[in-house]
């Protein structure tokens, strides 16, 4: 998103410049650059500054959304409710509770 946003940008950026440039050439009347130009480079600018703040704020939302174990809220892989350690804990607890013949009990949501 933030990189497609920079092209955007930088595209009206473009056609802010060429506007300017065509306007000096008399390819196009000065009515034309004062309706398009503001507009165009208005929108370039625009676009260039939000691409860049996305694009720096890209590793902060992705550390954001890293998971936490339920238990000590330690860093996990991506589909997993537990560290590695808690984990192991909490299936020899439904280990242990399955050969003492007791029904497991659910562990509420954190």
């Amino acid at each position: 998103m933030s990189r497609t946003l920079r092209f955007v940008g930088l595209a009206g950026l473009a056609g802010a410049a060429w506007v300017l440039l065509a306007s000096e050439a008399g390819w196009i009347s000065s009515s034309v650059v004062d309706v398009a130009f503001r507009p165009l480079a208005f929108a370039g600018v625009l676009c260039v500054g939000v691409g860049l703040l996305l694009g720096l704020l890209n590793p902060v939302g992705r550390r954001l959304r890293q998971g936490r174990c339920a238990r000590c809220g330690a860093p996990i892989e991506r589909g997993q409710s537990y560290c590695l350690d808690h984990l192991r804990d909490t299936v020899h607890e439904y280990q242990d509770q399955m050969r003492r013949g007791e029904r497991p009990r659910s562990r509420p949501k954190v």
